[in-house]
C-alpha cells in the first residue's frame, strides 16, 4: 500500500479499480459490478505493455513518455550489471536457467536502488549475457512525484491536498521473504490469494485512514487468462472473485463515506492463443548475421524488437520478416495510429507485431515449453484485446453513449472529472461525464 495524508478525513471518495486482463465481455458475468454501473463500455489499450499505466494515470500515449515496454535498450543501465550476468552466463553452461532465476531475481530485488525493479523484477528467459544491454523502463512508481514529465492523478491530488491510498505493487521485501515472494511468483503465481490479501489490507487501513481517492489493482483475471485461457472454466472463477472483491470494497466504503463514486476498468482484454512460432528457427537462422554483434532482438511474447549495429543487418531482417505470414512490421502509418513515434530508438529500431492469437515461443517471458493459453499486447483495435469499463455515479449525466469504445487515455480525464478536479488544456483523452 502507498498512501499520503490530506487535510482531514473525507466524507466522499472516488474509488478507481483496475481489473487486470478484464476483457470487454467479462462484465456480463460480473453480477454486482453490472448491477451498480450507471455507464459501461469498452476500452482500447495503448500499444505495448507498460504504456497502460501512463495512459490511465496521466492520459498520455507511449510516444509522449517513451514508456511502452518493460525493457528498453540501454547498455549503460544500472539494474543489470555486467559482472553478475557474466557469472550467471558461465554458470548457465552447467546449471539450467530455471535453477538460476530465483537467486538472480532475489539478488536484484535486494540490491536495486530503483523502486520498480526492487518490487517487480523477475529474471525470466532472456539469455543472461543479454541482460546488460537492457534496462528497466520504469524506475519509479506511478504514485511518486516525478514519475512522468506531465502531471499524474497523484501529482494533482497532492497539489490539491487530497489524500489517497494505492494498493498494487507488493512492498519491497528483505531476507527470506524475498525468496518466498519470488518463488510464489515464479512457480505458483496465485493472484487469487494476492487479490484477497490486498482487499484485507484495504479493509484494515480504511478503519484508520479515510482517503479522498482510493486505487486498487486486481490481477486474478490476467493470471488466469494467461495460464488457462480467456474462455476457460477457471476464468469464470476469477470473474466471480474480482466481482466479489469489488462488492466488498464498495459496500465497506459506503459505511465510511457519505458518497462513493466508482470507476472500474480493465487495462486490456485477453486473446486466445492458437499458434506459436520459433523466431530463431523459422526466420533468423537464414540470415548471415549473428546476435549480439550484428544486431540484438528482444523477444516479447507478441512482438520482436530489433536494434541493428552492422550494415546490411536491418535490410536482411526486414526482408525475412516481410515473408512471414503470422505477423507484420510496424510501419510509419501504424506508428502514427498507435502513437509510438518515439524520439529515440530505445524501444527498437524495428518492431515486428504478431497476428492476434500467435505468440513467440520461446520468448523472454514464457519458456520451458509452457505455452500461454491467452495473451494481450496485440493490435489495440483487436476486439478481444479490449477491456471493459464501468462507472458508478448516479449524480452525473454522461457525454458519451453507453457501450462506446474508449481509448485508455480517456480514463484519466474521466477520473479527474469524477473526483471534481479541473481538466487541464491539451489532454489527449476525453471525459465520459457530462455537465
Amino acid at each position: 500500500m502507498v498512501a499520503n495524508s490530506g487535510n482531514r478525513p473525507s466524507e466522499t471518495a472516488t474509488i478507481f479499480i483496475i481489473l487486470d486482463g478484464f476483457r470487454h465481455d467479462y462484465l456480463e458475468r460480473a453480477d454486482y459490478l453490472r448491477s451498480i454501473a450507471h455507464w459501461q463500455g469498452r476500452v482500447r489499450e495503448t500499444f505495448g505493455f507498460i504504456s497502460t499505466r501512463p495512459a490511465m494515470c496521466a492520459g498520455v500515449y507511449p510516444e509522449q513518455t517513451n514508456l511502452c515496454f518493460e525493457y528498453k535498450f540501454m547498455p549503460e543501465g544500472v539494474t543489470f550489471r555486467p559482472p553478475l550476468f557474466r557469472l550467471l552466463a558461465l554458470a548457465n553452461r552447467l546449471i539450467p536457467n530455471r535453477y538460476l532465476r530465483l537467486p538472480a531475481t532475489a539478488w536484484l530485488r535486494t540490491t536495486s536502488r530503483a523502486v520498480v525493479p526492487r518490487r517487480t523484477v523477475l529474471v525470466g528467459n532472456m539469455p543472461f549475457h543479454h541482460f546488460p544491454l537492457f534496462e528497466y523502463a520504469e524506475h519509479n512508481l506511478q504514485t511518486e512525484p516525478g514519475y512522468l514529465s506531465v502531471p499524474t492523478i497523484y501529482d494533482i491530488l497532492r497539489e490539491h491536498q487530497q489524500s489517497y491510498a494505492y494498493y498494487g505493487y507488493a512492498r519491497p521485501k528483505r531476507g527470506v521473504e524475498v525468496f518466498k515472494r519470488i518463488y510464489s511468483l515464479l512457480f505458483r503465481n496465485d493472484m487469487h490469494e494476492a487479490d484477497r490479501t490486498m482487499t484485507e489490507q484495504f479493509k484494515t487501513a480504511l478503519s484508520h485512514h479515510r482517503p479522498n481517492f482510493i486505487h486498487l489493482h486486481y490481477s486474478a483475471c490476467d493470471w488466469v487468462g494467461h495460464q488457462f485461457g480467456p474462455d476457460s472454466p477457471q476464468i469464470d472463477d476469477a470473474i466471480r472473485l474480482v466481482d466479489s472483491l469489488v462488492k466488498e470494497v464498495h459496500e465497506l466504503a459506503l459505511r465510511y463515506y457519505r458518497q462513493v463514486r466508482l470507476l472500474v476498468t480493465g487495462d486490456h482484454g485477453m486473446v486466445e492463443v492458437k499458434s506459436n512460432h520459433d523466431l530463431d528457427n523459422q526466420v533468423l537462422k537464414s540470415i548471415p548475421f549473428s546476435e549480439p554483434d550484428d544486431y540484438v532482438c528482444f523477444r516479447d511474447s507478441t512482438m520482436a524488437r530489433f536494434w541493428f549495429f552492422k550494415p546490411g543487418a536491418e535490410e536482411a531482417i526486414r526482408a525475412c520478416l516481410g515473408e512471414v505470414p503470422w505477423g507484420q512490421i510496424i510501419n510509419e502509418d501504424l506508428m502514427a495510429r498507435h502513437h509510438i513515434r518515439f524520439a529515440d530508438n530505445s524501444n527498437g529500431d524495428l518492431i515486428f507485431l504478431l497476428d492476434p492469437g500467435a505468440v513467440l515461443m520461446p520468448n523472454y517471458y514464457q519458456g520451458g515449453g509452457v505455452l500461454p493459453k491467452g495473451m494481450h499486447g496485440y493490435d489495440p483495435d483487436i476486439v478481444d484485446n479490449q477491456g471493459a469499463i464501468a462507472i458508478h455515479d448516479g449524480d452525473r449525466s454522461f457525454a458519451i453513449s453507453e457501450g462506446s469504445t474508449l481509448d485508455l487515455v480517456d480514463v484519466f480525464p474521466t477520473l479527474l472529472d469524477l473526483h471534481g478536479l479541473p481538466l487541464r488544456q491539451g489532454l489527449c483523452g476525453r471525459s465520459v461525464l457530462g455537465q
